[in-house]
């Protein structure tokens, strides 16, 4: 019983292998993607064998449809490969490939590689000389961009300059990782015409186009002009702020004037000096020994009969020793 069980279980695997490549002989899955460039050639297999004698027929779809008109596609028999010698844009998509006995097979998606979209927000801010230009990147079209190319004109510029025709500007070439220019040496008051692409190693893009203006300078006539509103020009928003503005300072240096100069014509105030506290004076308190004797100073000024005019002797504070009459 066991021998027979296990010869049950090899006969199953045996048969679940033969199936296995019956089906892998039958179909070869195509890559999940594949690339192409632009107006290059390329082949896409299907390896469908129908595992009978005679060959069975290979259908197509294209984003699950059958292959329209538009494409670039030649079906080539019998294994059914589609060949195409310039790919188009519109080439690419999601294919799959089968037997007409309507079994479905895995698709492959082709992608074309193409040179960079058409730039996206492309804005030109003029001043009077100088102009800004800005851009974004929409599409590189599969490849890095290598650089872009900007162009630009007078919008009115005669094709004829000293006698002979003049040819279009050459590009100025800037780098892959710029958003921002600036375009000096403009003339002022001049509308030019900016052109702008982006390149790859396919080849360069579509270019934009952006019209502007340079600003034109203003001169002193025509400020005059335009704060007197001679030639049936408006006084702007500007001229009104400008003329409050320089009043205001006119009357502050008028009014500052004027009272410097009252300052200076009034009199000056007389300063009285405070008299000063008595309690806060100092206080001298006098040596009762040492005030002056009236009579003393007499007799120093007038001699005696001995000739005595020396001042009197104090011993101390309280006994005065005076000149005895001899």
């Amino acid at each position: 019983m066991v021998r027979i069980a296990y010869v049950h279980r090899c006969l199953l695997l045996i048969f679940f292998v033969h199936v296995f490549a019956r089906g892998s002989r039958q179909r070869q899955a195509a890559p999940g993607v594949v690339q192409g460039d632009l107006g290059s050639g390329l082949t896409l297999q299907c390896n469908v064998a129908s595992g009978r004698r005679w060959p069975r027929r290979v259908l197509w779809q294209k984003d699950g449809r059958g292959l329209g008109s538009g494409l670039s596609w030649t079906l080539h028999e019998p294994r059914g490969a589609l060949v195409s010698t310039a790919l188009l844009e519109s080439d690419a998509g999601d294919y799959s490939c089968g037997l007409d006995d309507g079994r479905a097979w895995p698709s492959t998606r082709l992608v074309i590689r193409t040179p960079p979209a058409r730039l996206s927000n492309l804005t030109v801010h003029p001043s009077t000389v100088v102009a800004t230009v800005r851009w974004h990147v929409s599409q590189d079209g599969g490849y890095p961009i290598s650089h872009f190319s900007l162009a630009y004109q007078p919008a009115h510029q005669s094709p004829v300059a000293n006698g002979s025709l003049r040819g279009p500007p050459l590009p100025v070439h800037i780098s892959p990782a710029a958003r921002q220019f600036f375009v000096y040496h403009l003339q002022p008051g001049t509308a030019y015409v900016f052109r702008m692409w982006a390149s790859n190693r396919l080849g360069p893009g579509e270019p934009s186009t952006v019209y502007a203006s340079t600003a034109s300078p203003r001169g002193a006539s025509s400020e005059r002009r335009l704060l007197t509103g001679e030639g049936g020009e408006d006084l702007s928003t500007a001229a009104w702020v400008l003329c409050l503005v320089t009043g205001t300072l006119l009357v502050l240096s008028c009014v500052s004037c004027l009272l410097t100069s009252r300052r200076q014509d009034a009199p000056e105030p007389l300063v009285v000096p405070r008299e000063q506290d008595e309690s806060q004076a100092p206080h001298v308190v006098a040596n009762p020994g040492f005030e002056v004797d009236l009579e003393e100073s007499y007799l120093l000024d007038h001699t005696d009969c001995n000739d005595n005019n020396r001042r009197a002797v104090r011993t101390n504070n309280n006994s005065v020793v005076h000149p005895a009459l001899v």
